[in-house]
């Protein structure tokens, strides 16, 4: 196939168990908190990490650059794979100009470089060392290294980009600027390129598809919307940071639907109605998430569509950032259960809500979903 494919396996002292793909054109983001084995994926795909344990198959455009099974592992210098790290690791006595160019091939003209650079936002920057340059400024600088590994000068399909947390050491605006930068090069340039992130935001707001790791094995793929609303179990709702994640029973009511048992502790709330994927048999103890995205809030006396679930609630709290409110609100019926939502600001002054106000949930059977216990 075309793009990235990655199936590798370690048991030594870096575990892995992960396996995805990245088409030409095409950001994954891998995420995950800290250990969980990104960092040691991007080497492993760049060619950096060797040791004797790693097993598997990495193969970028059809071509196998690492296949334990054939023997094959090519070294790092013959990938064509640009990485760029967290802190740029530019060389200090070295021009913008002859960090990009120590990386470039025979193809590449002091004048192809420049011209790159200029497109980079760098123009009349190329002989500046990077102690001269602004932290965004040394981030483009490494984004054009690691750009001329893996295109020719003609701007064609080649390897693949690898990049290391490398908006995390920049400031708001510097890093919103790159994410301009970086949504121009997907235009420019087909190939598979991967983020390593801990940030679900920006995972979200940069992603084609994201790659949840824990402990070195992918748990979930998929689009990040689908994941984040739809979690696989407990542990990837967990990592994706979550936070209405409770438990209940699963009851099968007629075809198509089901009926979710909300349940706390020994205390035993209201019933909602949520889709049948026919995944779940009846009477199963569960696991659930609300995605608050489908979640309104009505004063207590609104009439509300029929068809969504309704959960009275009093406010517990309410808390201004900037133009968000959090809210908590605690569920009639269900003692030391909370749900927290982020609201937006004109709808809470507009409500006159306040902690201790009644207020009616219409919760969409789609921003339930349910997952085994384990």
């Amino acid at each position: 196939m075309n793009g990235l494919s990655v199936d590798v396996q370690s048991a030594g002292r870096i575990r892995l168990n992960a396996q995805f793909e990245c088409a030409d054109g095409e950001m994954v983001a891998l995420v995950g908190p800290s250990g969980s084995g990104k960092t040691s994926i991007l080497r492993a795909i760049a060619g950096l990490w060797t040791l004797p344990g790693l097993s598997g198959h990495i193969r970028v455009q059809g071509q196998a650059w690492l296949d334990s099974d054939r023997g094959v592992a090519i070294p790092p210098q013959k990938r064509r794979a640009g990485l760029v790290f967290q802190q740029y690791a530019l060389f200090p006595h070295m021009s913008a100009l002859a960090n990009v160019a120590l990386a470039a091939g025979p193809q590449w003209t002091p004048l192809d470089i420049q011209a790159l650079l200029d497109r980079m936002g760098l123009h009349g920057l190329a002989e500046r060392k990077p102690a001269q340059l602004s932290g965004g400024q040394q981030q483009r600088v490494a984004l054009a290294r690691a750009l001329v590994r893996v295109m020719s000068h003609k701007a064609e399909a080649g390897g693949v980009l690898l990049l290391d947390e490398p908006f995390s050491a920049v400031d708001a605006p510097t890093r919103l600027a790159l994410y301009r930068e970086l949504a121009a090069i997907k235009q420019q340039v087909a190939v598979p390129m991967v983020l390593v992130t801990h940030d679900v935001s920006e995972a979200r707001r940069l992603a084609d598809r994201v790659v949840i790791l824990d402990a070195g094995e992918s748990l979930q793929t998929g689009e990040p919307a689908h994941v984040f609303a739809s979690p696989r179990n407990a542990r990837v709702a967990q990592l994706v940071g979550i936070q209405n994640h409770f438990q209940g029973r699963f009851h099968r009511h007629e075809p198509g639907w089901g009926r979710l048992q909300w349940s706390a502790g020994d205390a035993v709330g209201c019933c909602f109605k949520v889709v049948d994927k026919n995944r779940i048999a009846d009477a199963t103890p569960v696991t659930w998430v609300l995605n608050g995205e489908f979640v309104e809030v009505h004063p207590q006396e609104a009439v509300l569509n029929a068809t969504d679930n309704v959960l009275p609630c009093a406010i517990e709290e309410i808390l201004s950032l900037g133009e968000t409110r959090l809210c908590s609100m605690r569920p009639q019926g269900l003692e030391g259960v909370l749900i927290r939502l982020q609201l937006p600001g004109q709808m809470v002054r507009r409500g006159a809500w306040q902690a201790g106000t009644i207020v009616q949930l219409a919760i969409a059977p789609q921003a339930l979903h349910i997952m085994p216990l384990k």
